[in-house]
């Protein structure tokens, strides 16, 4: 067996202690701009239902609820009045409500169990968009 050569052997010593230093450093200033991050400073139109930035307060259908689901449900081959999927038109409040009443918006927006999760191969809403829904429906579900 060849014995290592002391002077590769010493630089490394002397090196390593440094790298790792160095790798040390870069990490804990890169962790450290995360430190205060959270999804509604970054992703503000995902905002927490009831926050400033997700106002559920007195949702109205017209301005708010029917330009998420034109938006998300009420398109071509999902739940448009022209070839509604399950049953569901989800681009007027007539057809809004019939979803409503039988209590399956909820369950499917938020992928509850039992329910078929929805939009159907997309993301799910985001958690305000959610929240929003769901404040209209507990407010009543009206045609405003």
């Amino acid at each position: 067996m060849r014995k290592p050569d002391t002077n590769i052997t010493k630089a490394m010593l002397k090196t390593t202690p440094l790298v790792l230093l160095g790798l040390y450093f870069i990490l804990s200033i890169a962790l450290q701009g995360c430190y205060d991050d959270n999804a509604t400073d970054i992703y503000p139109q995902s905002a927490v239902p009831g926050s400033s930035l997700c106002d559920t307060t007195n949702v109205s259908f017209s301005k708010i609820i029917e330009p998420i689901l034109l938006q998300n449900c009420a398109l071509p081959g999902c739940h448009a009045s022209s070839s509604p999927t399950g049953g569901y038109t989800l681009d007027n409040y007539n057809g809004v409500r019939s979803i409503v009443l039988s209590g399956r918006i909820v369950g499917a927006i938020t992928h509850s169990f039992g329910y078929s999760p929805m939009p159907k191969d997309a993301a799910m809403l985001n958690d305000c968009q959610v929240g929003l829904i769901t404040s209209w429906i507990n407010q009543g579900a009206q045609d405003n």
